[in-house]
Parts: structure tokens; sequence; C-alpha cells
């Protein structure tokens, strides 16, 4: 779940600038560092994350940005079913956090608030269900990939604003998908592209890595963010 963190924090500081009006509206400044908090062990803080998401969803329940955060909620709620062993229950968290981020960006395609939450949870946990289930982690993975793809394709306009930290965690994001699903072809533009833009820097180093060897033990996300 570390990446969802890295992820949203990147973006909306990369963003403020350009969404400075809306940071008083929009919804993931008001949750995310409980939900993050939360999901570094702090019970109360995921608690009242929870409890925010409930009472937006109570006023409005088409509010998208908090549909996706109960999504990205119940997932983490899901693995740590699945660590203790109860299946059937982190079934049924996973099945309705699937079903909240799909309605979510069913009812706000085109936000990126919306979509960087989706992405960033389904492909962790999609390398976690491979194992057990396949398809449905493929599923997931292509999911989590058309998000990313959104993402980059919107932010092309001020990608160059974008900091160092940012870039390599969309483009690894984007390359990690590819490699899960064992596509290197469409792995390879974007860890070319770590390896260009970001020269010197522990995205570049692992691209190259993972280019000359797409099946080593290199990660592409996550990097300096501990």
């Amino acid at each position: 779940m570390r990446l969802i963190a890295l992820l949203v924090l990147v973006l909306s500081t990369s963003l403020a600038t350009s969404l400075a009006v809306l940071a008083q509206q929009r919804f993931d400044f008001r949750v995310r560092e409980d939900m993050f908090a939360g999901m570094d062990g702090d019970t109360a803080a995921f608690d009242r994350a929870m409890k925010l998401i409930a009472d937006t969803l109570a006023a409005d329940p088409d509010h998208a940005e908090a549909l996706v955060w109960r999504g990205d909620g119940r997932l983490f709620l899901a693995v740590q079913a699945f660590q203790r062993g109860a299946i059937a229950e982190g079934q049924a968290l996973t099945a309705q956090a699937t079903a909240d981020m799909d309605r979510a960006v069913a009812l706000a395609p085109d936000n990126i608030a919306v979509r960087v939450p989706r992405a960033a949870a389904l492909l962790p946990f999609a390398r976690g269900t491979r194992p057990f289930n396949r398809p449905e982690a493929d599923r997931m993975t292509r999911t989590a990939i058309s998000d990313f793809e959104f993402v980059v394709a919107t932010s092309t306009p001020w990608w160059s604003k974008l900091t160092e930290h940012g870039r390599g965690e969309l483009l690894g994001a984007l390359a990690d998908g590819w490699l899960q699903l064992g596509d290197t072809a469409k792995a390879g533009p974007y860890l070319d592209r770590m390896t260009t833009e970001l020269p010197d820097t522990p995205y570049a180093k692992n691209a190259a890595l993972r280019r000359a060897d797409p099946a080593a033990h290199v990660p592409l996300t996550c990097l300096g963010c501990h």
C-alpha cells in the first residue's frame, strides 16, 4: 500500500500550483494523511479516515473521490483479512473495494485524484493476488495500467514541471505493470524513458537493470521513499 501514499502525494504536490484554486475542495487533501498513517499501523487514524469517507458518502453517495478512497481502505482491510487466514472475508472486501473504485472512475473518469488512488492500490494488490488467481490479478493490473496511462497523457502539458520523483514513479509503475503481465515489448518504452529522462537517478539505474533482465528482482517504484 506504500505506492498509494507515494503516488497520491507525488501528484498532489507536483500539481499543487495548477490546482491551488481547488486545494480546499479536493477530498484527498482531507483524507490522505489519516489513511496513510492507518496503512502504517495507526488504527485510530485509519478509523478517522474511514469515518470521514462514510460521512461524505452519506451526504453524497456519488462522491467519486470518497468512493475511491473507501475502495483503497477496503482493499487494505482485505489484505489484513487474507494475512490472518480469513479468506472469505478477504474476498468479500476485495469485491467491495473494486466495485467502489470502478464506480468512482465511472462517475469521474477524467479526475486524476480518482484514477491515481485506484491504480496505485490495484497494482501492488495484483502482485500479491497473482499466485492464487492469475486472471483476476491480470485484470487488476490492466486496469491500473489504463489509469496510469491516462495520468501520464493528461500530465503531458506540464510533464517537465513534475519532479524527477513524480515522473519516475509514474513511468516505473507503468513499466512494472507491463512486466507483471509478461509484456516486455510494452514495458520497454517506459524503461527507456526512465533511463533517458531521469539520468543519474535510482530510476534510471534500476530501469537499465530491468531492461537487461526483465526478471531481475529490482524495484521500479517507491525508490527513495523509505
